[in-house]
C-alpha cells in the first residue's frame, strides 16, 4: 500500500474523534466544503473539454486527463524523454523490424477491478486498424499497422507494414478496456466514453461540469502504488489573473500549462514575492504560430472555405513573414522567456530542431514591400494593396483567442507592421472552440495556433501530409493542421519514419522543416518557456520533466501529479511516518466507537470545493 494511503486511513480514526469534539473542516474561500480527510491537488484551467475519447483528444486539458486516466505500453521517462516500461515490462523487435512483441505487466487492473490483459491491448490497437473513423484520426501512425494480436494473456504482438521503431515506442496509444468499449455502439464518437471513466492510470475522471471543474479520483489499486493525493481537481478561471489571485489566496495549488497562454512574466514576477509560492520559468516544448489559409481542400481536391485568394500566393505569405519581428515579440510579449521560432520542432529537442542557419527570414519591411510590388499587388488610393489587376483589396481577417492577452498584443504588433506593407487587418477575438471550428471549416484568413511537441517529431510533421487531408468539408475531420500537401514533403516523411540511423533521420526531419518554412503555410512565431507556479505549502514531491524542467505540460505520463504529495508528509521532511503510525495506533481504542460512523461516511462528489 502507498504510504500516504496508509496515513490517510490512520487519520480517519483520528478525524472521527476531531469531529466528535466539534472540529470543523475549512473549505477554500468561496468553495463548498468537502471531506476533511480528502487531499485534493487543485489545478487552474480555462480550457474546455473537446472530448474524453482518448483517440481524438486535441486540447491540452484532455491530453492531460487522458494521460492520468489511461496508460500506454511504453512511457517517456521523466529524466530525458527516453522510452521506459509502462503497461509493457519489456519488448522485442524482430530482425526485419516488422513484428514487435510486448510482455504485458501482470497484476495490472482496470479501475473497476477487472484484470488488464493483452486482449485489451489487442482490442485497442485493433480499433486503430479496423475502425475507419479512429483510423482516420490517427492515420499517420495507423496506416502502418497490419495486425494486433494477443497470443496469451500477457503477450501482445504488433505487426507493421514497414519498420518504424521510433513510432512504435513513442506513439501514445492509450489502452482502453475491451469490456467497456466493446459495448459502445460507436467507439469513435465524442460521447462514447461516459463518466466515470474506467482506465488503468493513477487517476480517473469521475465528474465534469462545463466551465466549473473536472474531478479525477485516485486509483488506489494502481499497479505502481496509489498516488499521494486522493484526487486532482481542475478548477475553471476565465482570466489568468483570477487564477493567479486564487494561487495567492491558497484556493488552487498549481497555475501553469492548464491555463491557455499560461502565465506571463509580470505574473511570475508578482508571484515571486509570495512566500508560499514557487515559480518556474524553464525551456518549454510548445510553439505559437500563425496559420495562414492558403486554401482548404479535401483529399479529392475539393476546395472549401472562404480564405482570401491572395493568401494562396507564396509571395504574399513570405511578405507577411518578413514583416514580423519575432525577437521583438519575445522581448516584449514574453519579456525574454522564450526564443524566436523557425519551425514546428522546438529547440528543446536539439537533435531534430532546424535552426534555419543563413536561410532564416530577416525582419525587413522594405524587402517585404518590394516582394509585393514585384508580385503585382499595387496600392490603391487608400494605401491598401489590391489583387493584381485591381481586384479585391488585401484585407485579412485575423482571429485570435479571446482568453489570451499575449495573442492580443501580438495582433497589435502585426497589424502595425503589416499596415506598413499596405495590408489591412480585421482583428477579432474569438472563443477557442469557435475559432477552431472556423479554422477547420476554412472560414478564416489568419489565425493563431500552438501545439505542445513531443520528442518524436513524426506526429507533428504528419499533420502537414497529404494523407491527413479531410474527406469531408464540414470541419469534422481535424487531423490536418492547415491543408498543406506536398508530394516531396510526404516522401521525406515516409523515409524518416523508417530510418533507423538517428543522424540520417534527423537530416530528413530538418529537410521537412525547411520546406514548411520556405513555403510558409504557417508562420512560427516563438517557442514559449513554461512559466508556472505552485503552492509549496500545500504540495511537494512533484517530479519535473525533463530533469530540472517543467512540472506542468509534461509528455507521455504525468510524473509530477502522480508523484506529488501533500506538503508536510513524511517524504517532505515533516512528522516521521513512525510517529503518525504510533499516534494512529494509540487512537484506535478510543476511535473504535466511531468506526461505524467513519465507514458509513461518503465523499461528497457532487459539490465543487
Amino acid at each position: 500500500m502507498n504510504p500516504h494511503a496508509l496515513i490517510r486511513r490512520c487519520f480517519s480514526a483520528v478525524a472521527a474523534l476531531a469531529l466528535a469534539a466539534g472540529a470543523l473542516a475549512v473549505a477554500a474561500p468561496g468553495a463548498a466544503a468537502q471531506e476533511e480527510d480528502t487531499d485534493t491537488l487543485r489545478i487552474a484551467t480555462n480550457q474546455e473539454v473537446d472530448t474524453f475519447n482518448p483517440f481524438k483528444r486535441r486540447f491540452v486539458i484532455t491530453y492531460e486527463t487522458s494521460m492520468m486516466t489511461y496508460e500506454t505500453l511504453v512511457r517517456m521517462s521523466a529524466e530525458n524523454y527516453e522510452p521506459v516500461p509502462g503497461l509493457a515490462t519489456e519488448w522485442e523487435e524482430s530482425a526485419d523490424g516488422l513484428t514487435w512483441t510486448f510482455k504485458i505487466r501482470e497484476g495490472a487492473t482496470w479501475s473497476d477491478g477487472e484484470p488488464l490483459t493483452a486482449d485489451d491491448v489487442a482490442y485497442t490497437y485493433g480499433l486503430l486498424i479496423e475502425n475507419q473513423a479512429i483510423r482516420d484520426w490517427n492515420i499517420d501512425f495507423a496506416q502502418n499497422l497490419v495486425s494486433a494480436e494477443a497470443t496469451d494473456e500477457s503477450t501482445f504482438v504488433l505487426t507493421l507494414a514497414s519498420p518504424a521503431p521510433a513510432e512504435v515506442l513513442s506513439r501514445e496509444v492509450y489502452i482502453v478496456p475491451e469490456h467497456i468499449w466493446s459495448e459502445y455502439p460507436d467507439p469513435s464518437a465524442d460521447d462514447a466514453n461516459q463518466l466515470p471513466l474506467v482506465g488503468s492510470g493513477p487517476f480517473q475522471v469521475t465528474e465534469y461540469k462545463t466551465d466549473e471543474f473536472i474531478r479525477l479520483e485516485a486509483n488506489e489499486d494502481y499497479w505502481e502504488g496509489a498516488p499521494g493525493f486522493d484526487e486532482v481537481v481542475y478548477d475553471y478561471y476565465v482570466e489568468t489573473d483570477a487564477a493567479v489571485a486564487a494561487l495567492e489566496a491558497g484556493e488552487v495549488n498549481i497555475v501553469g500549462n492548464g491555463m491557455q497562454g499560461a502565465l506571463n512574466p509580470a505574473q511570475i514576477d508578482a508571484l515571486k514575492s509570495q512566500e508560499h509560492v514557487t515559480t518556474n520559468d524553464v525551456q518549454g516544448r510548445r510553439y505559437v504560430s500563425l496559420t495562414i489559409n492558403h486554401g482548404t481542400v479535401t483529399k479529392d481536391g475539393t476546395e472549401f472555405g472562404d480564405g482570401h485568394p491572395a493568401l494562396k500566393d507564396p509571395f504574399v505569405r513570405q511578405a507577411l513573414h518578413m514583416a514580423i519581428d519575432k525577437q521583438a515579440l519575445v522581448d516584449t510579449v514574453l519579456d525574454g522567456s522564450g526564443e524566436p521560432a523557425t519551425s514546428l520542432i522546438p529547440s528543446i529537442f536539439e537533435q531534430w530542431h532546424w535552426d534555419g542557419g543563413d536561410k532564416l527570414v530577416q525582419f525587413d519591411l522594405a524587402e517585404a514591400n518590394r516582394l509585393l510590388d514585384e508580385a503585382g499587388y499595387a496600392r490603391g488610393a487608400d494605401g491598401i494593396r489590391t489583387m493584381p489587376g485591381g481586384g479585391e483589396p488585401l484585407n485579412f481577417r485575423f482571429y485570435h483567442h479571446a482568453d489570451n492577452t499575449a495573442y492580443a498584443t501580438i495582433v497589435e504588433f502585426a497589424t502595425e507592421w503589416w499596415a506598413e506593407l499596405g495590408i489591412a487587418v480585421e482583428a477579432q477575438a474569438i472563443e477557442q472552440g469557435t475559432l477552431n471550428d472556423l479554422a477547420y471549416l476554412g472560414e478564416f484568413d489568419i489565425a493563431f495556433s500552438g501545439w505542445g511537441v513531443g520528442p518524436n517529431p513524426t506526429e507533428q510533421l504528419g499533420m502537414h501530409t497529404c494523407a491527413v487531408l479531410p474527406t469531408l468539408t464540414d470541419g469534422s475531420e481535424r487531423s490536418s493542421e492547415n491543408s498543406y500537401c506536398n508530394a516531396t514533403f510526404d516522401e521525406l516523411h515516409e523515409q524518416q519514419k523508417v530510418e533507423s540511423d538517428p543522424g540520417a533521420r534527423a537530416e530528413l526531419v530538418k529537410l521537412q522543416q525547411e520546406m514548411l518554412y520556405t513555403e510558409t503555410p504557417v508562420i512560427w512565431l516563438y517557442y514559449q518557456n513554461v512559466m508556472e507556479a505552485y503552492n509549496h505549502d500545500r504540495v511537494t514531491g512533484m517530479t519535473p520533466q525533463p530533469a530540472g524542467g517543467m512540472v506542468t505540460g509534461q509528455q507521455g505520463f504525468t510524473w509530477s501529479y502522480y508523484t506529488a504529495q501533500p506538503a508536510g508528509t513524511a517524504e517532505d521532511g515533516g512528522v516521521p511516518m513512525g510517529v503518525w503510525i504510533a499516534v494512529a495506533a494509540a487512537a484506535v481504542a478510543v476511535a473504535a466507537a466511531a468506526v461505524v460512523f467513519v465507514m458509513r461516511r461518503k465523499k461528497t462528489v457532487d459539490e465543487r470545493e
